[in-house]
């Protein structure tokens, strides 16, 4: 696993309540159909089997934070998304244990797992799989 910057969010203009709730992805410049959630890239790792982007909407009323697993066709494969109205789910750290399982943490100590599955059944059994580590306090 190691960090890539091939990777790129479309920039959106005018008022930010007007921009759309998924962003073009763009490969090595280049566009691409594949639409994700986030207007912000945060990370971006290439795993054994494909990809793993990390986004944000850069809102600081309502942060949230989404994770994309793409193929290695950058094809999408899987994405989650933990946001909560009028709350924030902003990434603090993210620190990987292995090829498929990472550590993350939002801020005020809010400790998540991030499990990359080889398969998936969408909703029923998705290829990420996010947990929360203990209580917050």
């Amino acid at each position: 696993m190691e960090t890539t910057d091939r990777y790129s969010l479309e920039r959106h203009e005018g008022p930010y309540e007007s921009w759309p709730l998924r962003s073009r992805l763009f490969i090595d410049g280049e566009p691409t159909a594949v639409l994700i959630p986030g207007y912000s890239l945060l990370h971006q790792v290439a795993l054994p089997s494909g990809y793993l982007l990390v986004t944000d909407f850069d809102c600081p009323f309502e942060e949230a934070t989404s994770f994309v697993l793409l193929d290695r066709n950058s094809r999408l494969l899987c994405c989650r998304t933990l946001s909560v109205p009028y709350g924030s789910y902003n990434l603090d750290k993210m620190a990987w244990l292995d090829d498929r399982h990472a550590r993350i943490t939002f801020l005020d100590d809010d400790h998540w797992s991030l499990t990359i599955r080889n398969w998936g059944i969408p909703l029923l059994h998705p290829r990420l799989r996010l947990g929360r580590l203990g209580a917050k306090p």
